[in-house]
């Protein structure tokens, strides 16, 4: 059955509460949970009591959008959404309570069980996408003298839970040693010790490792799950390769909107004055750019009457230097996002994209700068030197946008900001500055000496 069915059912007012529970159980909670933003609050808080079991509510509560879960749990009584949070994995229960103000998250954790409570405090302390803020403490943890026939007699003992196909050996002081995968139990002999199989090569990440090191190291190695570990090499959870998805998924949704000019707002978020609020600042960059572009073009306002034509060609040069320095910026962002673009290659990529933006400006320059120079006469009716400040000012114009467009993402990264702010309007505009001021300037020293 389709969402579109459900609200039909959920506005029927003779619609039995019965019939509406059985409509809902047959429906895919996940689907239901995607689109529950298209529901009015009272209907999203029906479809949740409505659910069969809280199994699904918990599903539901972490896969709907951020805006219908904070207003489902207002709803609840705070001592149920405890034993809610209580029964699910760590890390999604910790992924939810980061979303709630300080004092609502201390009265919360204090009515939840105890070790839960101090497992999520502790995974509270890491930032939400750092290795740290991704991990579950729940791991096969293995001590290195254990046995291989008592471990496989503990899986069998245990079958009934979900088992993880790897097992993370470790000393006495919880240091990591290596890891096995469950098939390798099957090829030794039941007496062997744990230290005598494990993998000793053993990738792994660090609690203060970004998501994106940690996609890297996971793609690299093939690997459904990585441990995470302190300074000391002490194991202190895993990352299973479902979570690093929805991190990647929620970080390049970040960078989109951070590139579009925008924060990272929920799309389904339903209070506009939200959405203004986040992007205005950005629209200001953007109007206080016009106000210095206008300045530039008074200062210049002399050269720009007694040579009128130079104006037909200002948008074709910021245009072309504009795209050349967003070019370069999103190469480099992007390869760093990914992993491709390290430290020891970081200055290779830098050379290639500014010496390919560079010769594209050249290209262009002369390709447009010999065009205007040719039909001046006949077709704009000014003087010829127009193609020569043309093919100059975007030879010129183009090189310091490369330079800027590379360059950007590496400055960014080193005051600790989201380099994708290097794509986005704050960039765009010193671009468009930078390219006018270099176009208008060349216009002024060429004409100035006929």
């Amino acid at each position: 059955m389709s969402i579109d069915k459900l609200k039909e059912a959920l506005k029927d007012p003779d619609f039995e509460e019965s019939s509406l529970r059985a409509v809902i159980i047959n429906m895919d909670h996940f689907e239901v949970a995607r689109r529950l933003h298209e529901l009015n609050l009272e209907q999203k808080i029906q479809v949740f009591n409505l659910l069969a079991d809280d199994e699904k509510r918990q599903e539901l509560l972490y896969e709907t959008d951020i805006d219908s879960r904070l207003e489902i749990q207002k709803s609840l009584d705070l001592n149920y959404l405890a034993t809610l949070l209580d029964a699910m994995p760590e890390d999604e229960a910790t992924d939810i309570i980061q979303e709630l103000p300080d004092e609502t998250q201390e009265e919360l954790l204090g009515k939840m069980e105890v070790r839960d409570a101090k497992i999520i405090k502790d995974l509270i302390r890491y930032e939400e996408e750092t290795a740290g803020g991704l991990m579950t403490p729940e791991f096969n943890k293995i001590f290195f003298n254990s046995r291989a026939g008592d471990i496989f007699t503990k899986i069998r003992r245990e079958s009934i839970k979900e088992t993880l196909p790897y097992f993370y050996v470790v000393d006495e002081k919880d240091q990591l040693l290596g890891f096995f995968k469950l098939r390798d139990l099957l090829n030794i002999q039941t007496s062997a010790m744990a230290k005598e199989f494990i993998r000793p090569e053993t990738p792994k990440v660090y609690l203060d490792d970004p998501c994106e090191k940690v996609a890297q190291v996971m793609g690299q190695e093939h690997l459904s799950s990585l441990p995470v570990v302190n300074s000391d090499n002490v194991i202190q959870g895993i990352i299973t390769f479902d979570d690093v998805i929805r991190a990647m998924q929620d970080s390049a949704s970040e960078d989109i909107y951070t590139m579009v000019g925008t924060a990272k707002v929920d799309p389904f978020a339903k209070k506009i004055s939200n959405k203004i609020i986040s992007r205005a600042p950005w629209l200001f960059t953007t109007f206080i750019g016009g106000l210095v572009s206008a300045w530039m073009l008074g200062f210049y306002q002399t050269t720009l009457a007694e040579f009128a034509a130079i104006i037909f060609f200002i948008p074709f040069v910021i245009g072309l230097a504009g795209n050349v320095g967003i070019q370069g910026a999103t190469v480099i962002v992007r390869g760093m996002a990914t992993g491709d673009i390290q430290k020891d290659n970081l200055a290779t990529v830098v050379k290639s994209e500014l010496s390919v933006g560079i010769l594209n400006g050249v290209i262009f320059g002369l390709l447009c700068g010999g065009l205007v120079y040719l039909t001046s006469e006949s077709i704009l009716h000014t003087n010829p030197v127009l193609g020569l400040v043309v093919g100059t000012g975007i030879i010129l114009a183009v090189s310091v946008s490369s330079l800027l467009g590379s360059l950007a993402p590496i400055l960014f990264i080193n005051l600790k900001i989201d380099p994708a702010i290097s794509t986005g309007p704050i960039i765009t505009v010193i671009n468009d500055i930078l390219g006018l001021a270099i176009y208008l300037t060349t216009a002024a020293y060429f004409f100035s000496t006929l």
